[in-house]
């Protein structure tokens, strides 16, 4: 195998783990409707596709190696995804946090955190328990987690996939805020 080949090899490996990144990201905003994202994701995964895959295809007969260099590519693309996805932290989720003892502790300290909660009684297979709900950006989750299990770290909780929300207050604050920031304080009229 000439150093040809094996740079040939190394890109169609790189470009597959970038198509299948952002093909697991283009499905999440999918799955989140937002169109425009989608639509930008998607041209790029494509387009990149395309020029990957006819490459091992023309070539993949006189140099195995390549399609070797393909399926590595698919395989890695898939976990850089997925990693890619977490790291991201897409969309919001409705948080169900069950207290046995510390119930509204729990919603005073998570209400000093930044977050809405709203608290209702329940009963539990051991007695009466507080069970709260909180809707908040994925990204946040863990931060809300952590004010609550301050307060008492054996609380149970579960969490789902929420689609739209009227308001979600956010402690970390947006990501377009946080980038337009430091311009905002250089070009005033951003704001």
């Amino acid at each position: 195998m000439n150093m040809e080949v094996l740079f040939l090899g190394v890109l169609i490996f790189c470009v597959e783990v970038v198509v299948l990144t952002l093909g697991t990201v283009r499905t999440m905003v999918t799955v989140l409707g937002e169109s425009r994202a989608a639509f930008s994701l998607g041209c790029l995964e494509m387009t990149l596709w395309i020029f990957g895959t006819s490459t091992v295809m023309l070539n993949v007969g006189e140099e195995p190696v390549l399609g070797v260099c393909y399926a590595a590519g698919f395989a890695c693309g898939n976990v850089v995804g997925i990693m890619a996805e977490k790291k991201l932290a897409l969309g919001n989720v409705v948080v169900r946090i069950i207290s046995a003892w510390k119930g509204h502790e729990i919603a005073e300290a998570v209400r000093g955190g930044g977050f809405m909660i709203t608290t209702v009684a329940g009963e539990g297979s051991d007695g009466p328990v507080t069970v709260q709900f909180v809707v908040c950006k994925r990204k946040d989750m863990k931060h809300l987690l952590t004010v609550a299990r301050s307060v008492d770290p054996d609380l149970f909780y579960t969490f789902e996939t929420a689609g739209g929300a009227s308001i979600i207050s956010s402690p970390s604050g947006s990501r377009i805020n946080r980038l337009l920031g430091p311009i905002r304080k250089v070009v005033p009229q951003l704001s």
